[in-house]
């Protein structure tokens, strides 16, 4: 089965912040972004931590002398995170687990930032319903397959997981159905169990005369 990845739901342009940023300065990006939490990153981009709306509301509720924390003074550390390669059931474990909104998206190994995902990118995918998301594969990614007989295509789906049955003519429109449905809300993963006539994706190479 092609399960759904992180890198699949991910936004890859995160507003981030430095350790070294204060709670004013935080307050400032959360609200012009309009965003709810920002990993704080080294200079490699790696995540230390991930400062909140509520680690800043404690700061406005209780400000002291004038205080005006740190990042470093106010995230939450190490943070939690994932790698882009996870299946997206696991995100959402994690996300339960923890109880936290966001996931900074890390590359194995570095640690380095490489986005984030959100419960909301999750719920998108993950709770809709299997009816709901067969009528869009259907209306979105087979009814409209040029070069494809949408009579000849059978379409199932079981928590998520869209199964393609039927034949088409050329075995990359099986491939392009497939990675199509991959991009529809609600869809966690796709069997692609379609037969094909004409095998298209070999390259096939001519020989000069003589050789």
């Amino acid at each position: 089965m092609n399960e759904l990845r992180v890198l699949d739901v991910m936004t890859p342009d995160v507003v981030v912040a430095t350790a070294d940023c204060h709670a004013r300065q935080l307050v400032d990006v959360l609200t012009d972004f309009g965003v709810s939490g920002l990993p704080i990153v080294d200079e490699r981009d790696r995540v230390l931590g991930v400062v909140s709306e509520a680690d800043l509301l404690i700061t406005v509720s209780d400000p002291g002398d004038d205080a005006d924390p740190s990042a470093a003074e106010l995230m939450t550390a190490p943070a939690v995170t994932v790698g882009a390669d996870a299946p997206i059931r696991f995100a959402a474990r994690l996300m339960a687990r923890h109880r936290v909104r966001r996931l900074p998206v890390v590359e194995d190994g570095s640690g380095r930032l490489l986005g984030i995902v959100t419960r909301g990118d999750l719920m998108r995918r993950a709770l809709r319903s299997d009816a709901a998301v067969e009528r869009d594969v259907v209306d979105q990614v087979v009814l409209p397959a040029f070069g494809v007989d949408p009579t000849a295509i059978d379409v199932k789906v079981a928590d998520g997981v869209v199964t393609l049955h039927g034949a088409v003519e050329r075995r990359s429109a099986a491939q392009r159905l497939a990675a199509l449905a991959r991009a529809v809300d609600g869809v966690t993963g796709v069997v692609e169990e379609l037969s094909w006539r004409v095998d298209d994706t070999v390259v096939r190479h001519r020989h000069a005369p003589g050789r």
